[in-house]
């Protein structure tokens, strides 16, 4: 089973994504905040990444390079919902869940993380 890192400061968006996440099958964590992410990949066997747009930039850009930092390998999802946010270029896939985090799903599933 994939495990997941989900990071958001919305609340409300956040258990929406993780329960779709949970119920394709996906393990998700999530830290109280996105500074605890870090640690999170430290102590935790972690296999992507999902930031979301409400995680402020310059937060969001020191995450996105924790994460390099410790794992350069595991991908990095950035969401967000159009017209707000059309992408962030140092992850490696933005995905716009404007109609709901099943494009989200497809676009893990299109990276080759398929859920148990």
């Amino acid at each position: 089973m994939y495990r997941i890192l989900s990071v958001s400061r919305n609340v409300r968006l956040l258990i929406t994504r993780n329960d779709a996440l949970a119920i394709a099958g996906f393990s998700v964590v999530s830290p109280r905040t996105p500074g605890e992410a870090p640690f999170i990949l430290a102590q935790q066997h972690i296999d992507a990444v999902i930031i979301g747009h409400s995680v402020e930039e310059e937060d969001r850009i020191q995450l996105i390079k924790s994460i390099r930092r410790l794992h350069p390998k595991i991908p990095i999802f950035f969401v967000y919902t159009a017209p707000q946010t059309v992408g962030e270029p140092l992850a490696d896939v933005s995905v716009d869940v404007t109609q709901g985090p099943q494009a989200l799903i497809a676009a893990m599933q299109e990276r080759n993380m398929r859920a148990a």
